[in-house]
């Protein structure tokens, strides 16, 4: 298999839009469906908010991005710089989930990532999304139609033959 490695940067919220740019390219070049995109965008785009708004400064918050296609699928991890994490402030984002103030980011993410690992002082977010079955269901589904067809075909057959 060949490596597929890609890296950005995103400096604050005002440059969210180049992981988006940067998420539409790698999804575009692994033919990626449509509604596959849509999960990929947004849970991708939730997790480096939560990164984003977790920091003291929004505008200064530096994102990178790194994307690598895997066995699994599709992983992205985006890292906090910039921000030292001391000990007391470790677990400051398990910390902000646990009190519910992203919650409601935090599940968006969980329900359309296949996998999510949240580094242990809360400095990183890697989203994993598996591609392998997307062709074994679009298999099943010619084989379905197939199978609709040719008893179609059958029961026409059998009916002119009576």
């Amino acid at each position: 298999m060949k490596r597929d490695y890609r890296e950005i940067s995103v400096n604050g919220r005002k440059e969210v839009y180049k992981l988006e740019r940067f998420i539409e390219e790698i999804c575009d070049f692994h033919n990626i469906n449509n509604e596959y995109f849509g999960n990929i965008l947004l849970a991708s785009t939730e997790a480096a908010n939560i990164l984003i708004s977790v920091s003291e400064k929004e505008t200064a918050a530096k994102l990178i991005i790194t994307f690598e296609k895997t066995i699994k699928g599709l992983t992205f991890k985006l890292k906090f710089l910039g921000r030292d994490f001391s000990a007391e402030q470790e677990h400051f984002l398990e910390h902000e989930i646990r009190k519910h103030k992203l919650a409601k980011e935090i599940y968006i993410v969980k329900a359309l990532a296949d996998e999510v690992t949240i580094s242990v002082k809360g400095e990183s977010i890697a989203l994993t999304f598996y591609i392998s079955s997307m062709n074994y269901e679009k298999s099943l589904s010619r084989i379905n139609k197939l199978k609709k067809y040719w008893i179609k075909k059958t029961s026409i057959v059998n009916n002119r033959n009576e």
